[in-house]
C-alpha cells in the first residue's frame, strides 16, 4: 500500500464514510495527501428567474459553498491525525470531473462507496462504471456498510495474456492484493482462468489428439507463468490459495468469489486491445454487474483516458480549502 501518496475520495454518495475512513487510514500509513471531492449538478438555466433575484452564478456558488462546508465537517469527523486534507467541489458530470481532477492533480488512487445497488444487492452504479472506464488511476469501489477490515481478498489475474503490458498488470494486481491482505490480516486468494479459443472447431478440423496435446502445452505454460509470478516477492508466503480454472473467465471468477465469500476483488478492467482508450473488457463488464463485493480496479500502464483537459481544468478549482 506504500504506492499511494495522493488519494482522491469522492464523497458525493449517500454513505461516504467507509471511503473516507479507508482513505485516512492509508494516508496515515503512507503520509499521503487526501482530497475529499464532491460534484454538484449544474443548475437549470431558468432557476435564477424565480429565486428572489439571485443570479444563476450566485445560486451555483452558494450550493458549492454548502457542499464544501459539509465536506469540511466530514473531514473533521474522521480525521484524528495530522494529515494534509484538501476539500474540492466542482460542478458538472461526476465521473468526468473526478477524472479531470485525477489528470490535473496527479492522484494515484480514487476511493468511493458504491453509488447504486441492483435489485440483487450487487454493485451497479453509473458513476462507478464510468470511472472504471475512463479514470487512469486505480479505482476502489467500497461496498456500502462493509466491515472495517477485509477477510477474504481475491486477486483476479490473466495468465492467458501474452503481452508484456498485461503481464506487468498481473504483477501489480497481485502486489496490491497481497499488501491489502497483510494489512487487514485477510486470506489472499488468486484466481486465473484459461481456455483454448475455438476448441470445438479445432477438434473437428485437427482431431482430438492434436488438440489435447495443444491443451496440455497451454496448461503447462499457464502453470509455469503462475509459478514464476508467485515466486517473488511471495516465495515465503504460505497462505495464498490458488484457484486455476479452465473455461469462460467471468463465470469462473464469479464462482470463486462467491465460494470464498470474497470481501474484495482486485482486478484489471481494460481488455487486451484497449490500452490506449476506454474499452472495458468483457470479463470485467460481466463481473462488475454481478459481484457482491468491493472492487479495486486497475488499468495497465500506458492507458490513456478519453477525457480531455481544457485550460480551465488545468488552472481553476471551483473550491479548494486546504486543511491540516
Amino acid at each position: 500500500m506504500q504506492r499511494f501518496k495522493n488519494i482522491l475520495v469522492y464523497a458525493g454518495t449517500n454513505d461516504p464514510e467507509a471511503a473516507i475512513q479507508r482513505a485516512f487510514e492509508i494516508a496515515k500509513e503512507n503520509k499521503a495527501v487526501v482530497t475529499l471531492m464532491d460534484v454538484v449538478k449544474p443548475l437549470p438555466g431558468a432557476i435564477g428567474l424565480v429565486a428572489h433575484g439571485a443570479s444563476h452564478e450566485e445560486l451555483e456558488h452558494l450550493m458549492i459553498e454548502d457542499r464544501g462546508q459539509k465536506l469540511v465537517e466530514l473531514a473533521n469527523q474522521f480525521c484524528r491525525e495530522s494529515l494534509t486534507v484538501e476539500i474540492l467541489v466542482r460542478c458538472g458530470d461526476p465521473a468526468q470531473e473526478i477524472t479531470k481532477r485525477v489528470l490535473t492533480g496527479g492522484h494515484d488512487l480514487v476511493i468511493k462507496t458504491a453509488d447504486g445497488l441492483s435489485t440483487t444487492g450487487r454493485l451497479f452504479g453509473s458513476i462507478a462504471r464510468s470511472l472504471l472506464r475512463v479514470c487512469p488511476c486505480p479505482v476502489w469501489i467500497l461496498k456500502p456498510l462493509i466491515h472495517p477490515e477485509f477477510k477474504q481478498v481475491l486477486a483476479a489475474i490473466d495468465l492467458d495474456a501474452d503481452d508484456e503490458t498485461h503481464l506487468n498488470l498481473n504483477n501489480t494486481i497481485l502486489e496490491l492484493a497481497y499488501a491489502i491482505a497483510l494489512r487487514d490480516r485477510a486470506k489472499l486468494h488468486v484466481v486465473s482462468v484459461w481456455d483454448m479459443w475455438m476448441e470445438h472447431a479445432l477438434r473437428r478440423r485437427a482431431g482430438d489428439a492434436e488438440v489435447n496435446a495443444a491443451l496440455a502445452k497451454r496448461e503447462a505454460k499457464v502453470r509455469k507463468r503462475l509459478d514464476r509470478l508467485l515466486h517473488e516477492p511471495f516465495a515465503d508466503a504460505d497462505d495464498i490459495q490458488v484457484h486455476l480454472h479452465r473455461g469462460p473467465a467471468a463465470p469462473n471468477i464469479l464462482a470463486v468469489a462467491e465460494d470464498i465469500e470474497a470481501d474484495l476483488v482486485v482486478m484489471g478492467t481494460v481488455c487486451r486491445t484497449g490500452v490506449a482508450g476506454f474499452l472495458i473488457g468483457n470479463t470485467a463488464e460481466n463481473l462488475l454487474c454481478q459481484l457482491n463485493s468491493s472492487v479495486l480496479a486497475l488499468k495497465p500502464e500506458g492507458f490513456e483516458s478519453p477525457i480531455h483537459i481544457s485550460e480551465d481544468d488545468q488552472s481553476i478549482d471551483t473550491l479548494l480549502l486546504p486543511m491540516t
